[in-house]
């Protein structure tokens, strides 16, 4: 919890407890539905690639808190040499409810925004789109809103809550109040929804764009070193495509 928690500290779905996922019960019901009564030329692979989405998110994270809590134990190659606080894995252990929140978020994008629906497979066009327009308005909006986020205000209020964690783990990226985690999705979401609204989209380039991300920042939240510095001398570039701890 922040120093001072501001509003829309706690996600909406908190008094819910364990049965939070109780929330996509709609959506899994319209997909059953489809399945069972519609043709299957009917059907909308895009919408049915939500749940198993989140399911491979929730996979990749996973493995990524397990790596990380080995090579911490191990002791190898730590940045921070000290061991995890029982406080901090209580703190994280709801790691899972930005996923959840995204999960809503493309349900209701796949049924209301025109184009979000019936998506190819892949579109070499989309992909490069969503590329340029991440390492471009996104990155940008992305370090300003993070420098805000350090303001004494912000701080005390938001962001407190995420360095609260001294040894990081992959999830601890994601440890955010809800109210950052609008924010968050609303930066992520401007190359997605621009491929959706200009006809570009493809699962694969909103799948892949979500995955990198939580690729990237499980990495530099991970407490050891995974890429060494001498990669980064021979070949410079690789700073601008990724970061480490």
């Amino acid at each position: 919890m922040a120093s001072k928690p501001g509003i829309l500290t706690d996600w909406p779905w908190t008094p819910l407890g364990s049965f939070k996922y109780i929330i996509l019960g709609p959506w899994v019901t319209e997909i059953i539905y489809s399945i069972m009564v519609k043709d299957p030329k009917e059907w909308d692979l895009t919408n049915f690639m939500v749940i198993p989405f989140m399911l491979w998110r929730m996979l990749h994270n996973q493995l990524w808190i397990s790596l990380s809590r080995y090579r911490t134990a191990k002791g190898t190659n730590r940045i921070v040499d000290k061991g995890i606080e029982f406080d901090q894995v209580d703190r994280e252990r709801n790691w899972d409810d930005q996923i959840l929140f995204n999960g809503i978020l493309f349900f209701l994008a796949n049924k209301y925004f025109p184009g979000a629906s019936h998506l190819p497979l892949w579109r070499t066009d989309g992909v490069i789109i969503t590329m340029l327009l991440h390492v471009g308005p996104v990155e940008f909006l992305y370090y300003w809103f993070h420098r805000a986020l350090h303001h004494h205000y912000l701080y005390s209020r938001y962001h407190s809550h995420h360095h609260s964690s001294i040894v990081t783990e992959p999830i601890t990226s994601v440890i955010h109040p809800f109210a950052e985690h609008i924010v968050y999705f609303a930066l992520f979401a401007i190359p997605t929804l621009t491929v959706v609204f200009t006809g570009t989209g493809s699962i694969f380039a909103i799948a892949g764009y979500i995955t990198y991300i939580d690729l990237m920042n499980n990495m530099g939240h991970c407490n050891f070193e995974l890429i060494p510095n001498w990669v980064f001398s021979i070949f410079p570039p690789l700073k601008y495509l990724m970061y480490t701890p």
